[in-house]
């Protein structure tokens, strides 16, 4: 029974040991949460005052209301509603736009370019903002490659920032 007992017990430990290996690490976030963030804001307004909330509950831009607001690292938020408000502090990573707030396409070329908050697209549950309606639809035409390209590039756009300070 003992010796039946050993290679069992090692398989399980071998089994352990994989998954333990391959299981990932999350992707760093590149939605303004972390302190070396690399942010496009208006003094510290972010999303140009508009309810981050309300691109996923409403799927349209809202502007939001100065007198509902919340700060989050060195962004300010702005909310339609108390209950936006509500909602984004329940996860607030979920609702911050990626790239910093930067458009997503020109992030993927290296460049730093301001959005129109009224063009985005909720991709895999993230935020993406874009300048225009032309480098939304790149975005589109090669989503993963995009955001991968990107990712590169605000993280070393964000290392250059820190550098300089």
């Amino acid at each position: 029974m003992r010796k039946m007992l050993t290679p069992l017990i090692l398989a399980c430990l071998a089994a352990l040991c994989f998954t333990a290996a391959a299981q990932k690490a999350p992707p760093p976030t590149t939605s303004g949460g972390s302190g070396g963030a690399l942010l496009n804001l208006d003094n510290t307004v972010a999303v140009h005052g508009y309810d981050p909330t309300a691109y996923f509950t409403a799927n349209r831009a809202i502007k939001g209301n100065k007198g509902i607001h919340e700060r989050v690292g060195s962004a300010t938020y702005y909310f339609h509603s108390r209950a936006s408000r509500y909602e984004f502090l329940s996860n607030a990573p979920q609702y911050q736009p990626q790239f910093g707030g930067y458009c997503a396409t020109s992030m993927s070329f290296g460049r730093l370019e301001d959005i129109n908050p009224q063009i985005f697209t909720i991709y895999n549950g993230k935020l993406y903002l874009f300048r225009d309606p032309e480098v939304k639809a790149l975005f589109l035409a090669n989503p993963e490659r995009t955001i991968r390209d990107a990712t590169a590039h605000y993280f070393e756009l964000a290392k250059q920032k820190r550098e300089r300070w």
